[in-house]
């Protein structure tokens, strides 16, 4: 995924250089143009990526990943990773490889087009002249100070102003490379690189969190044996009701009505649910609960079923699914959700097919 999404941004950095950089008919680039997207835009980004990441929020990246033109194994192993690691240390981590990748993809596409083409720097304004703007470029050439060739000034300035009608006596100049190639290494590149390095500490240390040290997660015992793993059955004698903690998709409710018959109800919970209005279920109706075999048990869910105190049997469907159709669950993934019924009394787990 990280290859992918640096390969994207790269893509993305020299498609949107290479169209500002082109420019006009006549080859002229606007200066301020390229200061918006090569300075200001990336160091407004950097920020909002900070504010992202410690207000807990997720950005733009955590969209890009959830769309479904991504493998069906990689948007579970993302599920996984929300459940057992803080998701926003990979996601800041995944989006400075695409901020990176956009940064190195602009600056190469500006140096190839240095060595081919002849660009001219050009700026245009209504309201300024001049010496209006010299303050401002001043300033945002104050980190590279000691490199003197790329410093602007007054001339520079007067000799790339453009007018749209009656143009000056030379209207651009080529000068203006080094200033805009220190605007990029200075407010993207090297920023980025640098908030690469933490994000890839961050998200290591992370990483390594060993699973006991994880609040959210129900431990699993030392020792995986038959005294501590719920018994798996795939018959269901009596009338049951269907609670939908995995929110399953349409094809999922058919497959199960023709697995075990229709409910008599099915509900969506989640710990937000008020289980006090759950329909009481009547004499002889089981309780199932349908979870995603793929997502471990939490103990957020263990909660939610400690107050499921009616007196009725219950069990536990981890179902594996994807756009179209039910798949086979993971023996793993059934394993460890045995040893999470086990935990929880009486519950047992339902399985489609012969037991295993």
């Amino acid at each position: 995924m990280t290859l992918a999404l640096g390969f994207v941004g790269l893509l993305l950095g020299v498609f949107v250089g290479a169209g500002v950089l082109v420019g006009d008919e006549q080859g002229r680039v606007n200066l301020l143009f390229l200061l918006l997207l090569f300075a200001f835009l990336p160091v407004l980004t950097l920020v909002l990526s900070l504010v992202l990441l410690f207000t807990k929020k997720n950005g733009p990246t955590a969209f890009l990943v959830d769309l479904p033109i991504w493998p069906k194994a990689f948007r579970k192993t993302q599920r996984n990773l929300e459940l057992s690691l803080p998701r926003r240390s990979w996601l800041f981590f995944e989006s400075q490889v695409l901020s990176l990748a956009f940064a190195v993809g602009s600056i190469l596409v500006f140096i190839v087009l240095l060595l081919g083409t002849d660009i001219n720097f050009v700026w245009r304004s209504t309201l300024l002249d001049a010496t209006d703007l010299l303050p401002a470029l001043q300033l945002i050439a104050s980190p590279w100070v000691f490199w003197t060739e790329a410093q602007p000034g007054l001339g520079l300035l007067q000799a790339s102003q453009d007018f749209r009608i009656g143009a000056s006596a030379n209207g651009y100049s080529q000068n203006w490379w080094q200033f805009v190639l220190a605007a990029q290494l200075t407010y993207n590149l090297i920023p980025r690189a640098l908030l690469l390095i933490f994000a890839h500490w961050q998200y290591s240390r992370h990483s390594h969190v060993d699973a006991e040290t994880q609040p959210t997660a129900v431990r699993k015992p030392p020792q995986a044996n038959d005294e501590t793993l719920a018994p798996i059955v795939n018959i269901l004698s009596d009338k049951y009701q269907l609670l939908d903690w995995g929110n399953a998709p349409e094809h999922c409710h058919h497959f199960i009505e023709a697995a075990f018959g229709r409910p008599i109800e099915c509900l969506t919970i989640s710990t937000n649910t008020d289980l006090t209005s759950l329909t009481e279920p009547g004499k002889n109706t089981a309780q199932v609960l349908l979870v995603k075999s793929w997502e471990p048990p939490l103990g957020e869910l263990k909660d939610v079923l400690d107050r499921l105190d009616h007196e009725t049997e219950k069990f536990i469907l981890p179902l594996d699914w994807d756009e179209s159709a039910v798949t086979a669950t993971n023996a793993v993934h059934l394993q460890e959700w045995q040893r999470f019924a086990a935990s929880l009394g009486p519950w047992k787990i339902l399985q489609p097919g012969e037991p295993t």
